[in-house]
C-alpha cells in the first residue's frame, strides 16, 4: 500500500470453536457451538488502524471521514481505496473466526483487542444457524440478519477446543470509539461459503425434548404435590390446571437450565453432530435437503 506502512502478523491455517452448547434459552443467540476450519494463510494488522493512517488513506479527498465515529460506508471507502492501490493482495475486515484464530495463535501481548471493541466483517445475526464454517465473513441477504453490516469483537479467551467467551456483540450501534484492523489475503482468495451450518435448528427434536422435560420436572411433580397436600377430589377437578401449571413451571426452568446441545462440525465434507455428554457422533443432512 502506497505511503501506508502497516505491520502484519502471519496466521497459519487452524480451527476455532464459536458459539456455546449451553441449553438454556438465555444462550439461544450463541448456539450452536460449531467448529470453524480455516485452511488458508492470512495476515492481520498487529494494531488497529490509527487516526494518522486513516487520514493518510483519505488525504487525496477534500473531506476526511470522522475517525472517532466510524460508520459502515466510511470503512468500506477506506478498504476500497487501499485495494485499488494494491495489485498483489486484497484487504478487508477480518471475519469473526479469523479474528479468533489470530487470538488463539498469538499471545495477548502481541495481539491485544482494543478496550472499546473492534469491527469485524460479519453481519449480526440472531444466532449462529446458517453461519459459514470455513472462515469466510458471514455476509448475505438474510431476513434473519440484524440488518447492520458490522459487529464488534470484545476481549475473550480462546482455549483449546473450547467455545469463545462471548467474542462478539449483536448490537447495531457501536461505541463511538470503536476501532478496526484489517486482514491481508492473496488477490485470488475467494470467500467460498462451501461449508455452512443448516439455516435453522431441528424444531421436532427440541419439541420432543421439551415434552419429556415437562412431564418429568413439571407435570409429574405437580400431581405428586397435589396428592399429598391438596384436598380430596382436587386432582380430579383440577386435572387440566395441574398439567398447565407443570408445563408453565417447566418453561420457566428453561430460561435458566437445559441439557447441553450438540457441537456441529464438518468432517470429510459431512456435517456431524457430537453429543455433549457421550461424544457420540451422527451425520446430519442440511435442513434444505430434509429433516434430520
Amino acid at each position: 500500500m502506497k505511503n501506508l506502512p502497516l505491520e502484519f502478523l502471519k496466521i497459519s491455517p487452524g480451527n476455532v470453536y464459536l458459539g456455546r452448547d449451553k441449553g438454556s434459552l438465555y444462550f439461544a443467540a450463541e448456539r450452536p457451538r460449531h467448529k470453524v476450519e480455516i485452511d488458508y494463510n492470512f495476515e492481520i494488522t498487529k494494531n488497529c488502524i490509527t487516526e494518522k493512517e486513516w487520514r493518510r488513506v483519505f488525504e487525496k479527498y477534500q473531506k476526511v471521514p470522522n475517525y472517532f465515529q466510524l460508520n459502515q460506508q466510511d470503512v468500506e471507502d477506506f478498504l476500497k481505496i487501499i485495494n485499488e492501490e494494491n495489485k498483489e493482495f486484497k484487504f478487508r475486515l477480518p471475519s469473526e473466526s479469523e479474528w479468533e484464530l489470530a487470538k488463539k495463535q498469538l499471545i495477548d501481548s502481541v495481539l491485544m483487542p482494543d478496550k472499546n471493541g473492534e469491527l469485524i466483517a460479519d453481519q449480526p445475526h440472531v444466532s449462529y444457524w446458517g453461519a459459514p464454517c470455513d472462515g469466510s465473513p458471514w455476509l448475505e441477504d438474510n431476513s434473519k440478519s440484524a440488518g447492520y453490516g458490522m459487529q464488534c469483537t470484545k476481549k475473550g479467551k480462546t482455549g483449546n477446543n473450547k467455545s469463545i467467551t462471548p467474542g462478539f456483540s449483536l448490537h447495531k450501534s457501536h461505541n463511538k470509539n470503536i476501532k478496526f484492523r484489517i486482514v491481508k489475503l492473496p488477490k485470488d482468495h475467494v470467500d467460498s461459503f462451501d461449508k455452512k451450518l443448516p439455516s435453522e435448528f431441528d424444531r421436532f427434536e427440541i419439541l420432543k425434548r421439551e415434552v419429556i422435560i415437562a412431564i418429568f420436572i413439571g407435570i409429574i411433580p405437580s400431581f405428586i404435590w397435589a396428592y399429598f397436600n391438596a384436598s380430596p377430589g382436587y386432582i380430579a377437578s383440577s386435572f387440566g390446571n395441574l398439567i398447565m401449571g407443570g408445563v408453565f413451571f417447566s418453561l420457566l426452568t428453561g430460561l435458566i437450565y437445559r441439557p447441553k446441545h450438540p457441537t456441529l462440525e464438518f468432517t470429510e465434507n459431512k456435517l456431524i453432530s457430537i453429543a455433549p455428554y457421550t461424544k457420540k457422533t451422527r451425520i446430519l443432512n442440511s435442513f434444505e435437503d430434509g429433516p434430520l
